[in-house]
């Protein structure tokens, strides 16, 4: 991803702390608890504070991205970047058919069922 307007938006870059709690504003005890597609469709990243308990959510973005990889399922090149990878160091992509699978910084591809 060589041209800037392709990057993903600074919310989804990686972060070195994890974000601060809107209720008690403690970074430190926050964790990640995983994706939520809430009725409507509106996806998200749902985080839990552990000091005080308080769960909330960061909405998920998908970005086109011009010279992603092609879709190991269906090959189509038709590719969205998603979100980073919570658990294994990587992009989370998805394609037109709704596939997903994540590239990994060495251009692995690995599919969920093999993330573990």
């Amino acid at each position: 991803m060589s041209n800037p307007q392709n990057l993903p938006p600074v919310e989804q870059w990686p972060m070195v702390t994890p974000p601060d709690c809107p209720l008690c504003q403690r970074p430190a005890d926050a964790v990640w608890i995983g994706p939520a597609t809430y009725r409507d469709g509106t996806e998200v990243n749902v985080w839990r504070c552990r000091a005080c308990r308080h769960d909330w959510h960061i909405p998920t973005h998908h970005r086109p991205v011009l010279n992603g990889p092609d879709c190991p399922y269906c090959l189509t090149q038709d590719t969205c970047w998603a979100a980073l990878a919570p658990d294994v160091p990587g992009d989370l992509w998805t394609c037109d058919n709704g596939h997903e699978f994540i590239l990994t910084p060495e251009g692995l591809i690995i599919l969920p069922e093999e993330a573990g």
